[in-house]
């Protein structure tokens, strides 16, 4: 048992500090194939946490062949003033993204790699280091 003042409360530390969301449970995503051309990332963000919408990338890393940047768009954001990158787009509670596969990835029959590339912060003042995580694709 702690001394008297000195008791934590969830969410909070002995110093007065809030804790922060391991990065995977702040930002969690799930991807679904849509179809055969189509593949979606759907995130769910913590309430208080926020993804940025310029460090988003998606890229192909297997098959080396079809290796490369995919284009996708995202929906609209909300504006938001940044200590630490200014000016900038941000996603709050929920994101899907869509991506469209290259032709000569649609007709392979082939496991596809792709490499997902972002960043997020606490709005309690954290910022997260850039993110990069392999999302395998069976097929």
């Amino acid at each position: 048992m702690l001394p008297a003042g000195l008791d934590a409360k969830p969410g909070s530390s002995l110093f007065g500090g809030s804790r922060f969301l391991p990065v995977d449970q702040a930002f969690s995503y799930y991807t679904s194939l849509d179809s055969d051309s189509q593949i979606s990332i759907h995130w769910t963000i913590a309430p208080g946490y926020y993804l940025y919408a310029d460090k988003f990338s998606v890229s192909v890393s297997s098959p080396e062949s079809d290796s490369g940047e995919l284009a996708f768009e995202l929906p609209a954001g909300v504006a938001h003033h940044d200590e630490y990158f200014g000016d900038v787009t941000v996603f709050y509670d929920s994101l899907r993204i869509s991506l469209q596969l290259p032709q000569t990835l649609t007709a392979s029959t082939e496991d596809i790699v792709l490499q997902l590339d972002y960043q997020g912060c606490a709005e309690a003042g954290l910022c997260y280091p850039p993110e990069s995580r392999e999302i395998p694709i069976y097929r």
